[in-house]
């Protein structure tokens, strides 16, 4: 089983910032979980909420402001006490690859708003990445079947997602060809399990921060689990796998 840092590590962190997601990998966490938004310069910023008050405690929408403007923001409004503002700002998802090159894998969650700032989101990440082999362990993830279907056609060479809370996702992993299923924990079971290993489909579970639940989710042999508390996680998860 796998762990990936939920927006870096949220639980430890200022949520979807380079410091948190540079806290998990020095924890050994080498896959994180990103929110991606589209920013009035056309360039992707990593922020799960539309409106940055939330996380800065700013006022604005995500879309209205440059990448230079919420890069000089700070996101520790919300969130676990962070000693200082270095690299806390909202970054843009160029940023956070150049700074960590030794991220391995990346489920890219498209949040769904309008389809200029998804098709922008999917002409951008073709841009970053190019090909089959620039986009090796990225995956696009998303709710909505439409940026799914737009994801297939503007850039096919990455991996598709589908983040799902509905019984049975297989309808539409079959219908928009996904390679992984992002589910809650809650809706979890030992048949998905089963049914996602028998189709190939990576299984990912979120948001997954109680000991209890990852270890019965290790017994169901689900491929990864997205936690927001990697310093629980990790330790956790060398015992199990003794």
């Amino acid at each position: 089983m796998i762990i990936y840092g939920h927006r870096g590590a949220a639980g430890e962190c200022p949520e979807n910032t380079i410091a948190s997601c540079r806290h998990a990998l020095a924890r050994g966490v080498k896959k994180i979980e990103i929110d991606l938004q589209f920013a009035a310069d056309d360039e992707i910023v990593i922020i799960h909420d539309t409106n940055v008050r939330r996380t800065t405690g700013a006022r604005g929408l995500v879309n209205r402001l440059t990448s230079t403007e919420l890069k000089k923001l700070d996101a520790r409004a919300s969130g676990p006490t962070w000693p200082n503002k270095r690299e806390t700002g909202v970054p843009t998802l160029k940023a956070l690859l150049k700074a960590l090159p030794e991220l391995t894998a990346i489920q890219l969650e498209i949040k769904a708003t309008n389809r200029h700032d998804n098709h922008g989101i999917l002409e951008s990440l073709g841009e970053i990445f190019p090909n089959g082999r620039a986009a090796k362990g990225m995956t696009i993830t998303c709710s909505s079947t439409r940026v799914l279907e737009a994801a297939r056609n503007i850039v096919p060479w990455i991996n598709r997602g589908y983040v799902s809370t509905i019984p049975d996702p297989r309808p539409v992993l079959d219908e928009y060809e996904c390679s992984m299923l992002a589910t809650h924990w809650s809706h979890c079971n030992p048949w998905l399990a089963r049914s996602m290993r028998r189709r190939d489909v990576h299984l990912s579970v979120w948001t997954v921060n109680d000991p209890a639940t990852i270890k019965n989710l290790y017994r169901m042999k689900v491929d990864s689990v997205i936690t927001d508390y990697p310093s629980m996680a990790v330790p956790l998860l060398s015992s199990l796998t003794r």
